[in-house]
């Protein structure tokens, strides 16, 4: 039986934790279990995540000894999932929330034996803004605009075609900004089949509390993007 495992990557985000865990737990589908890992949280995350849960065993945390940044986390965590074709991967930003409560059951059942990887439409709190839609058939994801955002799923068994240089920069580290794009356009190019769903289904909120020098970010975040789609898939 396929099961959603949420993967949410968490850094400084209990102003929004209470959000995502009620919307979670909103979910009609209840074949899910969500797994935060937070990468050195200066804040009490964990605590609210403890107190939230109330108990529920599909919620489990992960504390890093270790700055890893979103990519690397969400990696590792998804890859002890790779041999288990049955589990569909959506990645979670902690500071952001599910907004349609058959997100899970919409996910179980689009995901028919061929599907790798599904994306669903979402909305801007600032504006309502969408930049999900289709991507055309055929296309590499690498030479079109990105338009495959928020919530972003893939099936757990895919990463295991996936080399780790594909995750990292010309000097072998991990990149630690723009991740979306980094994290699934390897997903995306070997996608068997791939899919939109035009439902709403995630609540992005544009000004992360959590970024404090947003020039070096949204640098860092553009170097990563054009390095990751200069190059394409790395097959090593």
């Amino acid at each position: 039986m396929k099961k959603v495992v949420f993967v949410i990557p968490m850094y400084n985000a209990s102003r929004h934790i209470k959000d995502l865990i009620d919307s979670l737990k909103e979910q009609t589908n209840k074949n899910w279990n969500a797994v935060f890992i937070d990468d050195m949280s200066g804040d009490d995350s964990i605590d609210q995540i403890k107190l939230l849960s109330d108990g529920d065993d599909r919620i489990s945390v992960i504390k890093n000894s270790e700055k890893k940044w979103a990519l690397k986390n969400v990696i590792e965590t998804s890859r002890k999932y790779q041999d288990n074709d049955n589990i569909i991967i959506a990645n979670l930003d902690a500071d952001d929330a599910l907004c349609n409560e058959n997100t899970v059951d919409l996910l179980l059942k689009s995901y028919d034996d061929k599907t790798d990887a599904i994306w669903t439409a979402h909305s801007w709190d600032i504006n309502g803004m969408n930049i999900s839609k289709e991507l055309p058939e055929g296309i590499n994801p690498y030479q079109y605009p990105w338009c495959t955002s928020h919530l972003k799923t893939f099936r757990a068994s895919i990463l295991s075609k996936i080399p780790d240089s594909n995750f990292k920069n010309l000097d072998g580290e991990w990149f630690k900004r723009g991740y979306d794009q980094a994290l699934y356009l390897p997903i995306l190019f070997l996608s068997r089949k791939r899919k939109f769903l035009d439902e709403i289904c995630y609540l992005y909120r544009i000004n992360s509390s959590s970024i404090k020098v947003r020039d070096w970010n949204e640098k860092t975040q553009m170097d990563t993007v054009r390095l990751v789609r200069a190059r394409g898939f790395i097959h090593d």
